[in-house]
């Protein structure tokens, strides 16, 4: 949780992904929601949707994922298509520090539905990722 703490302070103007990999059971999830507790109330909006991965296999789980930062927008969002989630992600957040906590990735794609590029989130901002592969987490 310490090293965690750190990455989360570095480079305060950039915008950060941080990955916690290893086996299920390891004890990812514990840590990520023991930094987003201790950390959430520095940043303009916070979302730690979990179970990212059951969340995807859902009929429009693609869409389904982009309605989960409804709580960073303070308000209920409905989303029509992946195409026009990914653009009020863009246009909504690209001016706000956010902390995201996406739990439980196995793949990239559910990391980019949600998150998008990097300069889509405001400076400050915070993506913490964990999932069972690190080689997945390379590409991000």
């Amino acid at each position: 949780m310490n090293k965690a703490n750190l990455l989360l302070d570095a480079g305060w103007n950039d915008v950060m992904v941080i990955g916690i990999c290893g086996l299920g059971g390891l004890g990812k999830t514990t840590i990520a929601k023991a930094v987003y507790n201790e950390t959430f109330h520095y940043f303009q909006g916070s979302s730690f949707p979990s179970n990212i991965r059951e969340s995807s296999q859902e009929p429009n789980g693609q869409v389904h994922l982009q309605e989960l930062l409804s709580d960073i927008l303070l308000k209920t969002v409905k989303v029509g298509s992946i195409n026009s989630g990914i653009k009020m992600i863009e246009e909504r957040l690209c001016q706000k520090s956010v902390l995201i906590v996406l739990d439980d990735v196995d793949e990239m794609d559910q990391f980019y539905t949600v998150t998008g590029k990097r300069n889509w989130s405001g400076c400050g901002s915070r993506i913490i990722i964990t999932m069972r592969e690190e080689e997945s987490l390379q590409v991000a």
